[in-house]
């Protein structure tokens, strides 16, 4: 087994077992649902071997996964490899007649400023050498010049209260962050709402989501996880997306009471 072999099952082990924890089952429960035996399904958890793609999917569907578990098996082993759809998503962004975002924990990429998007870069890749990191920050600075255009896409993005909570060992990144956020929350064709955190219950404690729409192919998910991030374009995928992100919709406040949270938050930051 290669290296980049070995390593693309240990990230989807990962994810397998974090998606069956969130369920409460144990290995031998979620064999009971499939056909996939608990030895097999230990095994790929600890990233020590793969399997069928048609057992994958069944264990998608036991963990009422919605695509995430079958999407980064494709991802990581099927045709389309992560360049492709990580390319398909960048060059969509340019045609998107509508972009919709449900961020549970960093705000939007194409809503980042620059040095949160440094801080977040380092975090997140801490043994990353500084060029590498510039080199982030840059492409994000690019990607976000199509909010510039005459005629930008309609972005509605639904932020989580607890992205705007998060700390940072320097306050003023988040500080410059909320203020960019509530300038931004003034644009016509951009609408910010903050999902308060009292909606505890809410339909996206599962993760961040973005819904697509583009001309001629139509809408399609881009679902991201610690591990990986993955394009779905299955209707009926596409369709529980579309439906939880109006769940969230509804749950969110007002954007001008967003504004006024934002605002509030803001004022909290010293």
């Amino acid at each position: 087994m290669g290296s980049t072999e070995a390593g693309s099952l240990a990230r989807f082990g990962r994810l397998l077992k974090q998606l069956r924890g969130n369920t409460g089952m144990t290995q031998q429960e979620l064999s009971a649902m499939s056909t996939v035996g608990q030895s097999t399904i230990s095994d790929m958890e600890l990233g020590k071997k793969g399997t069928r793609r048609e057992n994958v999917s069944q264990l998608d569907a036991a963990l009422a996964a919605r695509g995430v578990l079958l999407g980064a098996w494709d991802a990581a082993f099927g045709d389309g490899g992560t360049s492709a759809y990580f390319r398909e998503v960048a060059e969509s962004e340019h045609t998107a007649i509508e972009i919709r975002e449900y961020s549970l924990g960093l705000v939007p990429g194409l809503l980042q400023v620059e040095e949160y998007v440094r801080v977040v870069s380092v975090l997140a890749r801490p043994k990353a050498d500084p060029k590498s990191i510039e080199q982030t920050v840059q492409a994000r600075k690019l990607r976000q010049e199509i909010l510039a255009k005459e005629h930008p896409p309609a972005f509605i993005a639904l932020l989580d209260e607890s992205v705007l909570l998060r700390e940072f060992q320097d306050s003023r990144v988040m500080a410059a962050q909320i203020d960019h956020l509530i300038e931004l929350s003034y644009r016509p064709r951009l609408r910010l709402q903050v999902v308060p955190l009292k909606a505890e219950n809410h339909a996206g404690l599962g993760g961040s989501f973005t819904l697509m729409e583009v001309p001629e192919s139509g809408t399609f998910a881009y679902v991201e996880s610690q591990e990986t991030g993955f394009v779905l374009k299955q209707p009926d995928l596409v369709g529980s997306y579309d439906r939880t992100f109006a769940e969230l919709r509804s749950a969110a406040l007002p954007a001008p009471e967003s504004r006024t949270k934002m605002k509030e938050i803001r004022g909290s930051i010293t």
